[in-house]
C-alpha cells in the first residue's frame, strides 16, 4: 500500500547496504543520491527532483547501493513491489531514463573545465532546483553549503571556499548564511559555455 512520507532537511531516508524493501517517488523538494568513497568522503551521484522515482534496487531484491538524503523539506511516496502495474512501470522507465541523462550530463561537467568552471556550472544547476529561489530584486539565489558544493564537484571544502570567495570579490555572487545570490547570471553562463568548434570546409 503506497504511503506518503515527509522528510526534514538533512534526513537520511536509507543508507548504502540496507536491504531494499521499497521504491519511492519524490513529490516535493530535492533529495540526493550519495556514495561514500573508500576514504570516507561523500560524493553526490545524482539529484532526485519532484516526479523522480528512486530506490530501484528493490526491483532486483538487492541492498541499496547508495544513501539518499533530503536536501530540502521533502514529500515522498513509498511503494511496494506488488503495486507495480504496466502504467507505473512505464512511468518509472521514463523517470530513470531522464535521471540517467541528467547524471551523465553531471558527470560530463565534472570532466571538463577547471574547478572554478565546475563550481559555477554546479551553482547554475542547483539554482533551477528546489534549493533555488528569487529575491525581491529578481535575482536568483540558492540555499547551500560549501560542503554540498564540494561533494557535487568532486572537490574539497577548502578549494570550493576559495573559489566562492574569488567569485564574491569579482562581484559575481553575494554570500550569506547557507545562501548564495547570483549577481551576474549572464556572465556566469558565458563562463561555462563550451567553446565553439570550427567546421573544416
Amino acid at each position: 500500500m503506497s504511503e506518503k512520507m515527509r522528510l526534514k532537511r538533512g534526513q537520511i531516508l536509507y543508507r548504502d547496504g540496507e536491504v531494499a524493501r521499497s521504491f519511492y517517488r519524490c513529490e516535493t523538494g530535492l533529495l540526493r543520491v550519495v556514495k561514500v568513497t573508500t576514504r570516507g568522503r561523500p560524493i553526490t551521484v545524482r539529484h532526485i527532483l519532484p516526479g523522480d522515482f528512486f530506490g530501484e534496487e528493490v526491483l532486483e531484491g538487492r541492498v541499496y547501493q547508495h544513501s539518499v538524503e533530503a536536501l530540502t523539506r521533502s514529500t515522498i511516496t513509498n511503494y511496494q513491489m506488488q503495486e507495480m502495474d504496466e502504467y507505473m512501470m512505464r512511468q518509472m522507465a521514463i523517470s530513470f531514463s531522464d535521471q540517467l541523462r541528467r547524471a551523465m550530463m553531471h558527470e560530463y561537467h565534472l570532466q571538463i573545465g577547471d574547478l572554478r568552471e565546475r563550481v559555477v556550472r554546479y551553482l547554475l544547476e542547483l539554482v533551477d532546483t528546489p534549493l533555488g529561489g528569487e529575491n525581491d530584486e529578481n535575482e536568483l539565489y540558492l540555499r547551500c553549503t560549501h560542503e554540498l558544493l564540494a561533494e557535487g564537484t568532486s572537490s574539497t571544502r577548502e578549494s570550493v571556499s576559495k573559489i566562492i570567495m574569488d567569485l564574491k570579490q569579482e562581484g559575481l555572487i553575494e554570500t550569506g548564511y547557507r545562501q548564495i545570490t547570483l549577481k551576474n547570471l549572464d556572465f556566469m553562463k558565458e563562463m561555462v559555455r563550451p567553446p565553439m568548434i570550427m567546421e573544416v570546409q
